[in-house]
């Protein structure tokens, strides 16, 4: 798994909803040029029993063998998701159960795996319980893997569409509803104590909220940011581009490093999945010079201060020695 977008390279991955070949699938998608693959590491649709019988004690194996892969891939090629089904903050008591301990298995064979990331998703405010069990998980676990915590720029059902379609708004202050999702992802992030395996992956809608909530975003851990392949426009000649708005975050995105996830069926059918890529790198390979005012990378303000301890200690010696 690449480290990060660069000036010379931008890393991204596929996200997949379900891969009934993993070896052809992963290599597949290493042949359209993308550095990873996101998936479950159970079927989505396999909703496991842990209270009831006798679903509870059904035989058999719940989910693929690790033998599938080697070592190596499982280690940088592959980020694992969570099944959906899962809702550790279920008001019904045996779906939260059964929630918790399929959280449980997952996770617990993602770092068997030796996986690099685990994604996990924020459907909604009410997560306590999901930021528990994942911070203990991280507390008693012997593993080195990290977390992305996928969130919506925007709430689905605060989409412009619902205004279109002429559906009751409920909220007034547009400000709030641009923010709901932050919310959501700062609830989280304080109940597992800002804990720094515990990062951002922004999934980018059709829809973008105000330029200041953009600016809060930016200010948080983002690892990745996740496109689907939906908020997409066609040029004259047929390609996939992005609008003007799209392309200013995806912009600022470039500058904090972050990895990109295409997510989504082609929507330009008579195109390579390629030409989704090819628009990123362009993008990447022009875009905006840096002004002055941008803040100046870590690596210059250490060599700065080691610069100037240097000076430092050399004065000292020099005025001990007189």
């Amino acid at each position: 798994m690449a480290s990060a977008s660069t000036g010379s390279r931008v890393s991204c991955g596929r996200d997949l909803n379900c891969v009934p070949e993993i070896a052809d699938t992963l290599g597949a998608v290493a042949k359209l040029g993308f550095d990873f693959l996101c998936m479950p590491l159970f079927h989505p649709r396999f909703r496991r029993e842990y209270e009831l019988e006798p679903a509870k004690s059904r035989p058999g194996a719940q989910t693929r063998s690790d033998l599938l892969l080697c070592g190596r891939d499982w280690n940088t090629l592959i980020v694992g998701k969570l099944s959906p089904w899962i809702d550790a903050d279920s008001e019904i008591e045996t779906d939260r159960r059964n929630s918790e301990a399929a959280l449980a298995q997952e996770l617990n064979f993602s770092a068997y795996l030796g996986l690099p990331v685990f994604m996990i998703p924020l459907n909604g405010p009410r997560n306590a319980n999901l930021a528990r069990l994942l911070l203990n998980h991280i507390h008693t676990g012997h593993h080195t893997s990290n977390f992305w915590i996928r969130v919506p720029l925007m709430a689905p059902e605060d989409t412009w569409e619902d205004l279109i379609e002429n559906e009751p708004n409920t909220c007034i202050d547009d400000t709030s509803v641009d923010e709901k999702t932050w919310s959501w992802w700062h609830s989280f992030r304080t109940l597992c104590d800002y804990n720094k395996r515990i990062c951002l992956a922004i999934e980018v809608g059709a829809d973008m909220p105000s330029d200041a909530v953009i600016d809060k975003w930016l200010g948080e851990p983002i690892k990745a940011a996740i496109l689907p392949t939906s908020i997409f426009l066609t040029n004259k000649k047929g390609f996939p581009v992005l609008s003007k708005a799209h392309q200013r975050v995806i912009f600022r995105l470039f500058k904090l490093e972050a990895q990109f996830i295409f997510t989504g069926t082609s929507r330009h059918t008579e195109k390579d999945f390629r030409s989704y890529l090819q628009y990123l790198e362009y993008l990447n390979q022009n875009r905006p010079a840096p002004n002055a005012y941008e803040p100046i990378h870590i690596d210059v303000i250490v060599h700065k201060v080691t610069l100037w301890y240097i000076c430092y200690l050399a004065c000292s010696s020099y005025f001990c020695e007189a």
